[in-house]
């Protein structure tokens, strides 16, 4: 195996600072405070104040105007008068940055499941930006039924492999959580030959907890209750 370390870059997406177990939160996440007690906590940080923006600026290392994410990646449709054909809000991942997915690939196998939200349209998908293997949600949120929230009519959510666009519908199991989901595609993704002896660059990017927030119900039952005593407790 190669010498160079392997990175493993997971992203939650609208986890509060608080919302870990390791500081403070009700929900369970003993893996999570199992590598901040072991590593180290990054405790004053700053983000863009909205998803996509902070996205760019994770994937490509500059500011997200630089990146083209100057606002979130729907407004240059949803708001062409304001955003449209502006420099830095392009509304996708532009060409004039580097992903670090790009920098790495010579010498990684590069490997992405989760959210993208970084690019709708095939041109900007992960396969062009320096994935080898990826199964991506392409747009901000998905529905886990047919109901599209952003679009507000019944859509399939929209998923692409590799460059391929999905049918959700037919190619999801019934029993399709999203979590679950892209945790065991990014491990078939490390265990494919296609990695051989290559050192990986993988980013995991959930979409829980943003909403919709739907989850299987032993889930759903672990925690009926939790919040009803309200924020704050004492011991």
């Amino acid at each position: 195996m190669d010498s160079k370390p392997n990175f493993l870059i997971i992203v939650a997406d609208d986890l509060g600072f608080t919302d870990v177990g390791q500081f403070g939160g009700e929900i369970d996440t003993p893996n999570l405070d199992a590598l901040a007690a072991n590593g180290l906590r990054f405790t004053g940080f700053h983000t863009a104040s909205a998803c996509s923006p902070t996205r760019s600026m994770l994937f490509s290392g500059t500011d997200n105007h630089l990146a083209g994410l100057g606002q979130m990646a729907e407004f240059a449709r949803d708001f062409p008068e304001k955003f449209g054909g502006k420099r830095g809000y392009e509304g996708y991942l532009n060409f004039r940055v580097a992903a670090l997915s790009e920098i790495l690939k010579p010498e990684y196998y590069t490997i992405l499941s989760g959210k993208w939200h970084l690019g709708l349209d095939e041109p900007y998908w992960p396969d062009k930006r320096g994935f080898e293997q990826s199964f991506t949600l392409l747009p901000g949120a998905g529905n886990h039924y047919k109901f599209n929230l952003q679009e507000k009519q019944f859509l399939p959510s929209i998923y692409q492999e590799n460059g391929r666009l999905l049918d959700a519908e037919r190619e999801l199991p019934d029993d399709f959580y999203s979590t679950d989901y892209f945790t065991t595609k990014f491990l078939d993704y490390l265990e494919d030959e296609k990695r051989k002896d290559r050192p990986f660059l993988g980013f995991l990017t959930y979409t829980a907890p943003h909403w919709p927030l739907q989850a299987p119900p032993k889930t759903i039952e672990k925690y009926k209750g939790v919040y009803k005593k309200g924020t704050v407790r004492t011991s």
